[in-house]
């Protein structure tokens, strides 16, 4: 198991505003490791993320991660991504953290409480387009 990407998943599950955090696996503990699959989740009032059906804790808490980065908007207001071959604000796995590659300043939530997405999604309808001025100074020096 791979300690980095699972404490790195457990810690983009808080910063996404989760309510929880699970990981673990099907099947009895008499059974063949092989046998076993592994799942991650991430618990929101009302929904669940899932990532099932994996051969280790890695591999789940891994699914699960580029399961809530996909489709996500980053705090500089552009859509996430994990590839260098789509737009977006690229974020990388830094030892124990998903970085951004933008330096914008992180989104405050207030009110709702833990794992409200209107709350989450109110928050980041404050973020000017563009991001902050941070991270529009940031994407100019880049386009440099």
């Amino acid at each position: 198991m791979n300690d980095d990407i699972v404490i790195a998943c457990a810690n983009l599950v808080d910063r996404a505003g989760a309510a929880g955090f699970e990981i673990g696996h099907t099947g009895d503990d008499d059974e063949p490791a092989e046998d076993v699959q592994w799942y991650a989740f991430a618990a929101y009032r009302g929904a669940r993320v899932i990532s099932d059906g994996h051969r280790s804790p890695t591999a789940a808490a891994l699914g699960l991660a580029e399961r809530l980065l996909a489709g996500a908007m980053c705090r500089c207001t552009q859509p996430v991504t994990v590839s260098d071959s789509r737009p977006g604000c690229r974020w990388r796995l830094v030892g124990q953290r998903w970085e951004p590659s933008c330096d914008a300043a992180p989104v405050t939530v207030s009110g709702g409480g833990r794992g409200d997405m209107a709350a989450i999604q109110h928050a980041m309808a404050q973020v000017p387009p563009g991001g902050n001025r941070a991270a529009r100074r940031a994407a100019k020096r880049r386009r440099r």
